[in-house]
Formats: structure tokens, sequence, C-alpha cells
């Protein structure tokens, strides 16, 4: 009898206040779907026919394991804006007889009614529209494999085990509100945010130096690797000074501008002002987390849109050929013609143009770091150990070193070099940081060329550094300078090939030649690059990559919005007294609605002004980190980092006005 009067007791709560729990349950059945549909497509055996599926099936398990973390703060820090608005309403309990235990039994039910209605809504949610997920993730893989969409019982086994979780972690943060407070403290528990905030100044300064030092650090990065290490410190910098800030730095403002008497001793700046001083000291760590959230959910889709739109020009970068055949050996002029054939026959069957087909003798190939206008081994003295490796990953070119009969069988040039003088085949940027006096002690550049077959690629330009010595033996002794060791045997014959094709037959084409070469190759160490397979896999990958991306971003959305939400009800609530004493007073309804629209106006825009801030600073290093994948389109990486700017300011205007309005029928008496 008594379980079942603390379940309706629970039950009709939850009915009375449908305005704070519906928008949490709706937040909730997003959370939960999303969650499942993430583990479904690891665990889903409808991509066990798309390429890639083991690349896409790990990255899906890193973002579970991501998702389940954020999902279980966003669910704690929303639960958390709950409890506070309801204490008043547990100490009316206890002044009214309830004991504490009685109360946690409502709790219990609550939240249980709660969660397990929305649990199972998001899952079924999740069922119904995961075959149409399932088929944008493949239509975004650019693939159509004969797969289908299948559950199985770990998305329902992991999905429920998660959120059992939570229930537990939220059952037992609302346990320890109740049992650690006397009905009077709860009953001012609204009031808590109120506390004076202290250390205001030193706040504001160490706030201010590490955004400075944040903002700093993203604009001077110099490459990608550097981005990519320098980045998740930034982020932490930027975390902390937003808090200090907006919970230090506003109080500081504000106090500036109370202690300027005439501008703070006029009606509405005095009112306002007022108002802000209470708003932020209630607010501040609520403000400061709609402004991370987001930056996050800013940074999250430009990124991962700037690489999926961009990914075209990542493939071509690391391809600038259509088709390179590396094989690591000397080979006979027997073997050498056995492969020709092979590749004329397979193009022939398959209706393959070759439109480039040309191979050469690398005598040795490596990487240098031009660094100082020199090209520099690997083990030079000139490189700083104390550098890291990610300063210098710009710096790092390949090095190709090549006999000049082969150069001259490739291009026709017949050129003459004697003992000890090299040609250097380079691209016009790095010719312009190359010192020709510093290529070696015993060796001279004769002469730089910067339009030869070598450089020019199908696709893209090859970046990597030739140098054409007079014969082998010469080539070998270079290397033998530059890395100051013996230089074994390091001959391998490069055919590279350019076609003209459907993609579908050049990729059966490169399948079913990369067999036979194999195969031909008889125990040699043979490398296939492809344009065609790498794109079917980068396909993979950054659609993947989006595919995660667009699920943070809805929970970050989500999470920012539920934010947005409580804060106003919240304020609402609080202003609705305020309101009654300023009309008290002889404000007439006009004067006292405008001066709190204007000071909602500015609290509720601050965070995505700050945000849009953090996204301007960050520009640089987002760039510079999208360099590392080599996307080096500077113009698509600032339209989708501003588009991105733009479409959440007008999702984040939207929210204002639907929220807006719930505030007013609030304060509305």
């Amino acid at each position: 009898m008594a379980k079942n009067f603390y379940l309706r007791m629970a039950a009709a709560n939850l009915r009375r206040d449908k305005g704070m729990y519906v928008p949490y349950a709706i937040s909730y059945i997003i959370f939960s779907a999303i969650y499942f549909m993430v583990v479904t497509l690891m665990t889903t055996d409808g991509l066990k026919n798309v390429p890639e599926k083991d690349s896409i099936k790990t990255m899906f398990a890193l973002g579970m394991i991501i998702m389940s973390i954020t999902t279980i703060i966003f669910m704690l820090y929303i639960n958390s804006f709950l409890i506070k608005r309801r204490k008043k309403e547990f100490g009316l309990y206890g002044i009214l007889g309830l004991e504490k235990r009685h109360i946690s039994r409502i709790i219990i039910f609550e939240n249980f009614i709660l969660s397990s209605i929305s649990l199972v809504l998001g899952i079924v949610s999740s069922c119904v529209f995961g075959n149409l997920i399932f088929l944008l993730l493949l239509k975004t893989l650019k693939v159509s494999p004969d797969s289908h969409f299948s559950l199985n019982w770990q998305p329902f086994s992991i999905t429920t085990v998660l959120f059992a979780i939570i229930f537990v972690l939220t059952t037992a943060f609302n346990f320890i509100q109740v049992r650690t407070a006397n009905p009077i403290d709860l009953l001012k528990g609204e009031q808590v945010g109120e506390k004076k905030v202290r250390f205001v100044l030193l706040k504001t300064l160490i706030g201010t130096a590490l955004l400075v030092t944040a903002y700093y650090m993203a604009n001077t990065v110099k490459n990608g690797g550097a981005a990519l290490n320098q980045f998740f410190v930034a982020v932490l910098m930027v975390i902390v000074a937003t808090n200090l800030l907006f919970q230090a730095g506003s109080q500081f403002v504000l106090h500036r501008l109370k202690s300027r008497k005439k501008f703070y001793y006029k009606a509405k700046n005095f009112i306002a002002i007022s108002g802000l001083f209470h708003r932020m000291k209630q607010n501040a760590a609520g403000l400061a987390n709609i402004c991370i959230l987001s930056t996050m959910v800013l940074v999250t889709i430009s990124t991962c849109v700037a690489l999926y739109l961009g990914q075209e020009d990542i493939i071509r970068y690391n391809n600038p050929n259509d088709l390179e055949i590396i094989i690591h050996d000397r080979l006979s002029e027997e073997k050498i013609n056995s492969i020709n054939d092979i590749i004329d026959k397979e193009a022939s069957a398959k209706g393959i143009m070759i439109q480039d087909f040309y191979r050469y003798n690398r005598a040795a190939t490596s990487s240098v770091f031009l660094l100082n206008g020199k090209i520099l081994p690997y083990n030079s003295p000139e490189i700083d150990r104390d550098t890291p490796m990610y300063e210098l990953w710009s710096q790092i070119r390949g090095l190709q070193v090549v006999p000049l009969a082969e150069y001259i069988a490739v291009t026709g040039d017949n050129r003459e070099l004697a003992d000890k003088e090299v040609l250097l085949l380079t691209d016009k940027e790095d010719l312009k940081l190359i010192d020709m006096k510093t290529l070696d002690k015993d060796y001279v550049i004769k002469d730089t060329l910067i339009d030869t077959v070598f450089n020019k690629g199908k696709n893209t330009p090859v970046t990597d550094i030739f140098l054409i010595t007079a014969d082998e033996q010469n080539a070998e002794k270079l290397l033998e300078n530059y890395y100051q060791q013996k230089w074994d045997d390091a001959s391998s014959y490069k055919f590279i090939l350019n076609m003209e094709g459907n993609e579908k037959d050049q990729l059966e084409f490169t399948y079913n030649l990369k067999e036979k070469l194999i195969s031909a190759a008889e125990g040699n160490t043979i490398t296939v690059s492809s344009i065609d397979l790498r794109r079917q896999e980068d396909y993979g990958l950054f659609g993947g990559l989006l595919f995660l991306g667009i699920f943070f971003t809805i929970m970050f959305l989500c999470a920012t919005v539920l934010i947005i939400y409580f804060k106003q009800v919240s304020e609402g609530y609080d202003d609705r007294e305020r309101y009654e004493i300023l009309q008290k007073v002889g404000m007439d309804d006009r004067e006292v609605k405008k001066t709190i629209s204007r000071q909602i106006l500015l609290v509720f825009f601050l965070p995505l002004a700050a945000a849009v801030l953090h996204l301007s600073a960050a520009r640089h290093m987002i760039i510079k980190m999208l360099e590392s994948f080599y996307l080096f389109d500077t113009m698509l990486s600032t339209v989708c980092i501003i588009g991105s700017g733009v479409i959440f300011a007008v999702i984040y205007v939207c929210v204002y006005k639907f929220t807006a309005r719930t505030y007013y029928r609030i304060i509305k008496f």
C-alpha cells in the first residue's frame, strides 16, 4: 500500500512538473537513441561487405567509449538542474512530516519511471529509424555493397548497462542532496548559487592570462603536427579560463561599472547592473558550460565537414599518380618486360586506357629534413635533438636518388653529368628554400629543374626531392656521405601509371594487377599505391568520421539547448518575485519588462559571443590540424568554420525565442 502511495506520488510529481521533465525526457531519448545506434553500427553484420569495415567499426568503438563518458557527464549535469529546482519541494515534504527515506523512495520511483520510459522510447526510435540511418551511412561512405541493416543483442545490453549506471549515479546524487541537508537548507536550495564569489581579481587575472596564452598558442602554431600536439592543452586552458572569467571576470567588470557613480546611479543602469550581479552569481557556471558546449559543437562539426568535403583533395595529395608499384629489388630486363606484359594484358582486359606509363630504377630512397636551406638526413648533427618531431613535421620530404641513365630513359633529356655532379629536381616552393651551395662537401648541384615528369604527377605535384647522379655508384656514395654510414644496396624499381576509365573498372584492374604482380614478384617485397584503393579506404574513414561528428554534434547541441532551457526556466521563477518588488517601488510594467529583457538578452547571448570568439581564435589551429590530414585548402576550411558559426547562431536564436516564450509565461501575472 505504502509502495503504491509513493509510486502514485512520484507519477503525480512527474505530471505536475512536466514543463521540466518533458525536455529532460526528450534529451534522454535522443541520447539513448544515438548511443544505441552507434553501438549497433559498431556490432552489426550489415557492414561485413563494406570495404574498410574494420576501420569503421574501430572508429565507432572509440566513439562509443567517448560517448559513454560524455553521456554520463551530461546526464548527471542536467539532473543537477532538476534536483536544484526541487529542493524547496523536498523541504516542504520534510516540514509536512515525510522522512528523508520516504523522500528517497519518491526519488527512486520518479527516476525509474522517467529513465525506463525514456530508454525504451530511445531504443524503439533507434530501431525504427535504424535502417534509414544505415542507408545514409552507406551513402556517406560512397559504397553500395549488398548489405542490409541487422540488429543483435549487443546494442540492447550495452545501452541498458550504460543507462542503468546513469540511473544509479543520478539516484545516488539526488539521495545525497536530500540526506545531507535539513529541511531549512532544502527550502533555501535555489539560493545556494548566490554565494559571494571570492578572489575576484585573482581569478580574473588567471582566467585572462590562460585565455591569452591559449589564443597565442592557437595563432602561432606552425604546422599540423604541432597543432595536434597542442590542441588539447589549449582546450583545457580555454575551459578553465572560460569558467573563471564567467564567474569572476563578470563580477570584476560589474564592480568596475558600479564604481563609476555617475553611470551607476541612473535608473536603468542601476537596475540592470544590480540584476546582472544576481544573474551572473547564480548562472555563471551554467553560462560557462553553454559557452564550452557551443564551442565544442562548432569545432566538431566544422572539422568533420571540412574533412568530408575536402577528402578528394586529401586523396589526390597522397596519390600524385593513379598507380605506383614499387618492387624492392634489382630486376633483370626479362623480369621488367614480364611485368610490363602483365600490366598491358590486365589493362586491355578491363578496357583501361593507359595515359602515362614510365618506370625507373631508384638507386636509393629516404626521407630528409629541409632545414635552414639544407637537405639534412635524419641523423644529421645539425638537427636539434631537443626539437620535438611534431615541430619538424612540415620540413620532412621524400628523397629519391636516381642514376642519370634512368632519368634520360624517362624524360629523353640527354644531359651529361660528371662524377660528383647532381641535378636537383623539386617544386618551386621547395626550390626557394634550398641553398644550392650546401648539398654536400663532395657533391655540387650542376642544375635545378622544376618542370620534369618526376615532379608533375597527374593528380597533384610530387613533393619529393630528386637527386640525379652520374651513375649508381655516385648515388650510393652520395648517401654514404649524407648518412656517414655504409649504405647497403637499396635499389628498387618504380612503375608509374596514369589511367582513363570508369572508377569501378580501374578498381578491379588494380585488384587483379596487384594479385598477379605479387605472384610474379616471386618473393620480392612489392608495394602498390593506388588512388582508387585509397579512395575506397578514405571514403570509409572520412564518412565514418562525419557520421560520428554528426552524432556528437547532436548530443552537444541537445545538452546545450537543455541547459539553456533550464536556465531560462530557473531565471523565470527567480524574476517573478523580483518583478513584483520592482512594481511595488513604482516602476511601471513596460519599463520593468524592458529592463529584464535587456538583461536576458545580454546574459543569453554572452555564451554565444564567447563561443564565436573562441572559434575565431582557434581558426588558425583548426586549419593547421586539418593540414595534418593533408587538407591544405584554407578557403574550404575557413568556409566550413564560418558556415558552422552562422548556422549555429541561427539555431541559437531559435532556441532563445522558444525558451524566452517559456520565460515570459512564467513571469507573467
